[in-house]
């Protein structure tokens, strides 16, 4: 997986203001790059596969109505 990095802003800005604004959408891109526990109240998986044919094991995939694991 690549890193998500944003240019470095043009001199006219505001570079303090630019600066801090970028480490934190860079934070926020490493964050979502990590593997983690997900939280959350809903979740919704739209478009999965019908068949585990070509899935790795740990993906997921729909057998009708039941969602199934490939061992």
């Amino acid at each position: 997986m690549t890193t998500t990095r944003l240019p470095n802003p043009p001199k006219q800005y505001d570079q303090e203001y630019m600066s801090r604004l970028l480490n934190q959408l860079n934070q926020q891109f490493r964050a979502m790059e990590q593997s983690g526990p997900l939280h959350g109240t809903t979740l919704n998986l739209s478009m999965l596969p019908i068949a585990a044919a070509g899935l790795r094991s740990g993906d997921v995939w729909v057998d009708g109505a039941t969602l199934k694991i490939v061992p």
